[in-house]
Parts: structure tokens; C-alpha cells; sequence
């Protein structure tokens, strides 16, 4: 999740652990610190190889078995540099805490985390929550921000709390979204071989639904919640770009290959061609709209140049009357068809 939301979780997971009010304000400093700290991956990066940003994002760093070694690190530069005086061994805890916070927060979202690296090399993705959510994260800042005041862990316990309620809500509300896809499928007569559902950006009402039959894939949107009628959104159907695809575009022996099975993992296997010209497969987990087949990027394919490796691109939709299309299917009122152009990056 985003940066603000990662240093919350590790701050009030190591200020609930805390055991003197003397202790709160140094636990939740090196807890945010620690909380924060797996994200340093994105430093990872080349300008010869633009994939691997993303292939290492999420990897080794959020991997539960790791949260010790940063968790430990962070503790001790921590001690050297702000709390000469406090016990080592109790700054680890706080720190150990709020490292292991990140991997698994990250595994509630849609992107793809490396949680049990490396004994399996799965992205993980319980499809919970957006990977921004304002209602999911400014409780968790107020909430330490009483806490600091008052140095108490009551405050950052109720925001654990608040944590694991809305997290709950939100495995309801998946549930919801994909039977609400299943009977889409079903209608169409359709049987699905792969169903998601996704939260769409910053809300846990309005869900992207995509599933697979045959060589196709159907996307659609729902907003959805107790009490309140759902809204179904249609979207529209793309056909899936498959290895058979790019064996008949390239050598297997390529950069260009591996590099569109290396993006291929990371999307999760769910690949399509957005552009004819240039041709670019696309992600289609992410768009700004959850019934718009604009993905939020893609890789460029270029046969002619297949050792070279293939650039990212990006497809982004970022007016006022974006966010307002957006804002109106949130909360469930009719909206266009979403339009198949975005600006690029």
C-alpha cells in the first residue's frame, strides 16, 4: 500500500506491544521507520532493464521470513542514532513488529507480494483492499496521533482494531463482488476457468470484476454493499494474450520473450494486447474504471528488435471528469460507457 498507510500499521502494531508510557513515542517512531522500510526496494531499478522496478518491487524485502533481519536492522541504527539508553532487545521487538505488518498489509491488496519467498515463488494477492484507501488509512493516523499525545497503546490497539474490522468487511464484500460475477457468467452462459474481483481506487464498495472463458476475457464493474442495491456496470471483452501468442510473435529465445513472461508473472498471467501500433500487452488487474479495458500500463512488443529489451508504457486518465465518472459509479449512479483513450505517459 501507499507509504502513509505501510508507517501507520508499523507504528500502532509496535505501539500496541509497547509496555511503559515511557517507551510509546520511541516505538512508534521506529515502528513507522520499520513499517516503511521494506518499500526501499523500489530503488531497485535500471535504465538498461525498465521491468526489473517491477519485478523486484514486492520481492524479497516483504517476505515474512526477512521481517526479523530489516525489522532487527532499522532497531539498531534506530538505537545508535535516537536511543543510546533503551535496551536493544526491546527495540528489536518494535521493530521485528512493524516489518512483518508490511508483507502481509501489501498480500491484502491486488498487486502481488512475494509473502513466503523463497520457498515459493508466488505473488500473493488476497484482494482486499485498494492500494490507496483514504477511509482505511485516516483513522489508523489519528488514531497515533492520540497515542503520541496522550502516550498510551489503548489508542493504537483500537486502531489495530479498526484494522482487522475493515479488512473483514472488505473479505465480505470480495465475496460479494465475485458471486455477483459468477452470476454474470452464468447468465451469458458462460464458465468461467479464472474469476476475480478487485476493489477499485480508494473503496471497498465499487469492485472490477474480470473472469475468463475460452480464449476471452470479460470485465465488468459492480458497486455493491448490504442493504443497498447493486449496480452493475458493463464492461467489455478482450481476448487474452496467451505464451502460444507470443511463441507466434517471437523467439523463445529472446530478451523480448523473457521479458514478456518476466511482465507476464507479474500481471499475474492476466495479458492482453491494448495497441496494435505499436503493439503493447497490457495488465488487465488494473484500470482507472473498473469496466474500462484501458490499463493502467503495458510493455511495448517489438519483433524486430526482440534482444532488446521492451519499455513500459503508461496509460493514465487523470482529469476532473475522470474522477468524477469515478466518484458517480462509487456511489452507484449511472455513468457513459468508458471511453477507450487515455493520456500516455
Amino acid at each position: 500500500m501507499d507509504p502513509l498507510t505501510q508507517m501507520s500499521v508499523g507504528a500502532a502494531a509496535a505501539v500496541a506491544v509497547a509496555r511503559k508510557p515511557a517507551d510509546i513515542r520511541h516505538a512508534l517512531v521506529l515502528g513507522a521507520l520499520a513499517g516503511g522500510a521494506p518499500d526501499l526496494d523500489v530503488l531497485i531499478r535500471s535504465e538498461e532493464d525498465p521491468l526489473l522496478s517491477l519485478e523486484y518491487h514486492r520481492h524479497f524485502t516483504h517476505a515474512l521470513l526477512l521481517a526479523p533481519v530489516i525489522g532487527g536492522l532499522v532497531a539498531m541504527l534506530y538505537k545508535i542514532i535516537f536511543a543510546r539508553k533503551m535496551p536493544l532487545r526491546q527495540l528489536v521487538v518494535f521493530g521485528v513488529v512493524a516489518t512483518l505488518t508490511h508483507g502481509l498489509i501489501d498480500a491484502c491488496t491486488s498487486y502481488g507480494t512475494l509473502l513466503y519467498w523463497p520457498f515459493f515463488n508466488h505473488r500473493e494477492s488476497w484482494d482486499i483492499i485498494s492500494i490507496i484507501d483514504p477511509i482505511f488509512t485516516l483513522p489508523l493516523v489519528v488514531c497515533l496521533i492520540f497515542a503520541w499525545c496522550r502516550r498510551s497503546h489503548r489508542f493504537a490497539r483500537g486502531a489495530l482494531l479498526f484494522l482487522c474490522l475493515y479488512l473483514t468487511v472488505g473479505v465480505y464484500q470480495r465475496e460479494q463482488a465475485e458471486d455477483y460475477a459468477r452470476s454474470l457468467a452464468n447468465q451469458r452462459g458462460h464458465t468461467p476457468t479464472e474469476l476475480t474481483a478487485r476493489p477499485s481506487l480508494g473503496n471497498i464498495l465499487l469492485w472490477r470484476l474480470v473472469y475468463r472463458n475460452g480464449d476471452n476475457y470479460h470485465v465488468d464493474g459492480v458497486r455493491t454493499f448490504p442493504g443497498l442495491e447493486d449496480r452493475h456496470y458493463p464492461g467489455a471483452t478482450v481476448r487474452a494474450f496467451d505464451e502460444l501468442d507470443a511463441y507466434a510473435l517471437m523467439d523463445p529465445d529472446s530478451v523480448l520473450w523473457r521479458d514478456i513472461e518476466r511482465f507476464r508473472f507479474f500481471s499475474q498471467g492476466y495479458l492482453f494486447l491494448h495497441e496494435n501500433s505499436p503493439l503493447v500487452a497490457g495488465d488487465l488487474r488494473y484500470a482507472m474504471y473498473p469496466d474500462s479495458i484501458v490499463p493502467l500500463w503495458g510493455v511495448t512488443i517489438d519483433p524486430s528488435n526482440a534482444n532488446t529489451h521492451t519499455q513500459l508504457k503508461y496509460f493514465r486518465e487523470v482529469s476532473g471528469g475522470a474522477f468524477n465518472r469515478l466518484w458517480r459509479m462509487i456511489r452507484g449512479l449511472p455513468v457513459a460507457q468508458s471511453s477507450a483513450e487515455a493520456s500516455i505517459r
